[in-house]
């Protein structure tokens, strides 16, 4: 279908860029819905962003459209998870159109990863697994999302990660006392096709599984690189979800039997069949071995990579006692250690699959051994080690533990999932240069430190101060040399400040004013810095230091007789230098621009 798509305004037309929504000034278009159209949003004068989501004009007079616009808003707020975007306010403009305020994302879908295969299998599984944990949080509070699907899950930068799940869209969710149903009234299929779970399909009841379904066809999608079902057409997309057999993963990638059985436990036909709940299988996944070659390697005296890595002494200095009924008890070497399980190198004695064990763990850390009823759930033989590069063993799933149990295994499996630190020996030369490379830059100011043009971006600078702290703290938490920690630490508190004065508008234009950065000061008023501010900055700037005003008129003076006698050169100069002694002079900045637009710069 050609022609704009609705609400679409004429070409830098769109009335809504410019405007101001409450507190917040609208700054560009970020993307459209089926729903709403969204834009990023930017405080004026503490720089803080936000994006806003308005429902489609067209859908502003249909109560249903209203209705479900104010039901996402509703079933956020309930929920309040922190892998779940946030939203603040919710009200109407005077023109009758629908708005909501909330969290804006920066970083990138997980489809984008997906298509781009970026996301290592590691990541992966704390992506799935953060996914899980907020679905839970949701499904507690009586909200199923019904759209789930990598294009509404955000990874950004949090916590020093690269792949904090933020979950967006709930536009078509349910709220448990609004009934759940797969249509909507006028027979339109809710959900993506793709990923759509079989009771979506022919218009069943939909509750929690359904979610857990369209999650199984996420994790299938990241372990093989394809979808399980795939056709030219939504009805046959929808007849393939309703009636085949799902294909095994293993039939296009490597993956271990723990994760398949787990993938295709969620992606059974039978809500009843599936995992009861995310919760469920989130245990199943925790369980599972996403990436079986780079564990071993890591965990094996002999693997290539032992001399440039250190290992986790977590695993090194955990004891585990096995004992099987009918057998001696036997001390076994821990491979791996989740929140959920562990695997236990062993050649030969494995136990029954799905047998009952007891496992006494003993650490350094612990005051009494841990001693917690498991399950046995995977055999790996010797033949399947060679084939898949693994180590010989089995592989236990613990049974309910306690929670102070359950906190103790959280902490040492914490431990021991740290990932390994370059050696001393490999590493410290190239932190060492690339600390002393910022000590240096130090010295040239803010922006010198951040690696920016004294013109940069807002977003630069955001992105620039998170890169550097990032690197600092990970050097001050894993130090390669003796004095790291404090160097690392002395930087980091120059990074604070140089985000403290480039961060925001209302910042950054003290800052950029005293030390004549006019280029920085223009940013700083076309992010919206208000003009009873920037007087009020321009007022004290010039009672500090009264000699600004009068070079500024000089120079001002030398330009216009440059600019009358032709000479372009010496008025751009003076132009310069008149806006650097006074940067806030809206006078000067005006006479600039008509010099450099009459002279084509």
């Amino acid at each position: 279908m050609n022609g704009p798509a609705p609400d679409a305004p004429p070409a830098g037309a769109d009335p809504l860029v410019g405007s101001q929504v409450g507190s917040f000034r609208v700054t560009r278009l970020l993307g459209r819905g089926g729903m709403g159209t969204v834009y990023l949003a930017e405080h004026p004068v503490i720089g803080s962003r936000v994006a806003i989501k308005f429902l489609h004009e067209s859908m502003a007079s249909d109560p249903t459209g209203v209705s479900r616009f104010y039901d996402e808003a509703r079933a956020v707020n309930l929920i309040g998870h922190e892998n779940i975007v946030g939203i603040y306010d919710l009200s109407v403009l005077p023109t009758g159109r629908y708005f909501f305020v909330m969290e804006y994302l920066e970083g990138d879908t997980l489809q984008a990863r997906v298509r781009a295969r970026s996301l290592p299998p590691h990541e992966a599984k704390e992506v799935l697994l953060q996914v899980c944990g907020a679905l839970q949080c949701a499904h507690d509070r009586g909200v199923v999302h019904r759209d789930m699907k990598p294009d509404n899950v955000f990874l950004v930068r949090r916590r020093r990660h690269s792949h904090f799940v933020k979950i967006v869209d709930f536009g078509i969710a349910k709220l448990r006392n609004a009934g759940w149903t797969a249509t909507t009234a006028a027979g339109f299929i809710v959900g993506t096709p793709e990923y759509m779970a079989p009771e979506q399909c022919d218009d069943r009841t939909i509750d929690a599984r359904t979610d857990v379904y369209a999650v199984g066809v996420m994790a299938f999608e990241l372990a093989t690189g394809r979808l399980p079902f795939e056709a030219r057409s939504v009805p046959q997309l929808l007849l393939a979800h309703l009636n085949e057999k799902p294909p095994r993963p293993s039939d296009f990638a490597p993956i271990h039997p723990t994760l398949e059985q787990a993938i295709l436990r969620a992606l059974e036909k039978d809500p009843e069949a599936r995992f009861p709940s995310m919760e469920a299988f989130a245990a199943a996944l925790e369980a599972a071995r996403f990436d079986a070659e780079t564990s071993t390697a890591a965990s094996t005296s002999t693997s290539t990579a032992a001399s440039t890595v250190t290992i986790s002494p977590a695993l090194a200095a955990l004891s585990a006692e096995i004992r099987v009924p009918g057998t001696a008890p036997e001390q076994l070497e821990v491979v791996e250690l989740t929140r959920g399980g562990l695997f236990l190198r062993a050649d030969r004695g494995l136990p029954p699959l799905l047998s009952r064990v007891v496992v006494a763990l003993s650490h350094p850390s612990l005051k009494a051994a841990l001693e917690l009823t498991a399950e046995v759930v995977r055999h790996v033989s010797a033949a399947d080690a060679s084939a898949w590069r693994m180590t010989p063993g089995f592989a236990l799933q613990f049974a309910n533990p306690p929670p102070e149990v359950r906190a103790a295994l959280t902490t040492l499996a914490d431990e021991a999932a740290r990932e390994p630190t370059t050696s001393p020996a490999t590493g410290a030369p190239a932190a060492d240069e690339r600390l002393g490379a910022l000590e240096a830059r130090r010295r040239g100011g803010h922006y010198a430190l951040l690696g920016l043009a004294p013109d940069a971006e807002f977003a630069d600078v955001r992105r620039a101060v998170r890169a550097l702290r990032d690197d600092l703290e990970e050097l001050r938490r894993r130090p390669l040399a003796a004095d790291h920690p404090a160097r690392a630490t002395a930087l980091l508190a120059l990074v604070d400040a140089a985000s403290d004065a480039l961060g925001s508008p209302a910042a950054r234009l003290v800052h950029d004013a005293r030390r004549g950065n006019h280029r920085g000061v223009e940013r700083c008023l076309q992010a919206g810095v208000p003009d009873a501010l920037v007087t009020a900055r321009r007022a004290e700037l010039l009672a500090a230091e009264p000699a600004r005003a009068a070079e500024a008129q000089r120079q001002l003076a030398r330009a216009e007789v440059a600019r009358k006698l032709g000479n372009a050169q010496v008025a751009g100069v003076a132009y310069e230098a008149a806006l650097a002694a006074d940067p806030l002079d809206r006078g000067a900045r005006a006479a600039y621009a008509a010099f450099r637009r009459s002279a084509g710069g």
